[in-house]
């Protein structure tokens, strides 16, 4: 029999966008080294990634980098992975549109454009996609956004609810994901999924 790979990821001291992986992982029964570090060692840290941005994934030495494809990667050995393409296609759809989120959230450094541009974007882009999301629930029961279980795109979608509701999203509004019941449904189910109760269990 082969033996297990040799797993080490590597991200901030914090949940972030490796917080899915850790769980995935863990859930698959798969060890790893969980390595963190604090912001202050980024410049550091920085030239040592395949390019230039965490999280990274090492399997038997070797780097491997962009978050979808290491959630995915995980997510098959947890069985948090649909087996159905339909399934899978509704799950990467919601990764990629939560993806777009990310990516499209305004930056500036002054702070008043910041909160201007930031309330604009609540009303428009943010709005729009979590109608679209709250629409692929309901579609699919009122729970979950691809499937009957918890798979990676509902981690990906707790992350960002998470996130927003914690305040980390500036000038963004922290209950707004209250007024989508499908999508407050599929975090509480994701909260209290076995696989993610064990990996918190696991740290306590």
């Amino acid at each position: 029999m082969a033996s297990p790979p040799e797993l080490e990821v590597i991200y901030f001291d914090a949940p972030g966008r490796a917080e899915p992986i850790r769980i995935m992982l863990h859930a698959a029964g798969l060890s790893f080294t969980d390595t963190r570090f604090p912001g202050k060692d980024w410049p550091t840290v920085k030239p040592t990634t395949p390019l230039g941005f965490v999280p990274v994934l090492k399997v038997n030495g070797n780097a491997y980098c962009q978050s979808k494809a290491l959630m995915r990667f995980a997510a098959k050995k947890a069985g948090m992975y649909p087996t159905d393409d339909l399934e899978a296609l509704a799950a990467d759809e919601a990764m990629d549109v939560l993806d777009e989120l990310m990516a499209t959230a305004p930056k500036s450094k002054d702070p008043a454009e910041l909160e201007k541009l930031r309330k604009e974007f609540e009303a428009g882009g943010l709005t729009n996609s979590a109608k679209f999301l709250e629409a692929r629930i309901q579609g699919n029961g009122g729970c979950y956004l691809g499937g009957k279980s918890c798979t990676m795109a509902d981690l990906g979608l707790q992350l960002t609810v998470k996130g927003i509701q914690a305040g980390f999203w500036d000038h963004i509004s922290k209950d707004f994901f209250e007024a989508y019941p499908g999508i407050i449904a599929t975090v509480k189910a994701v909260d209290e999924d076995e696989k993610v109760k064990a990996y918190y269990a696991s740290k306590e």
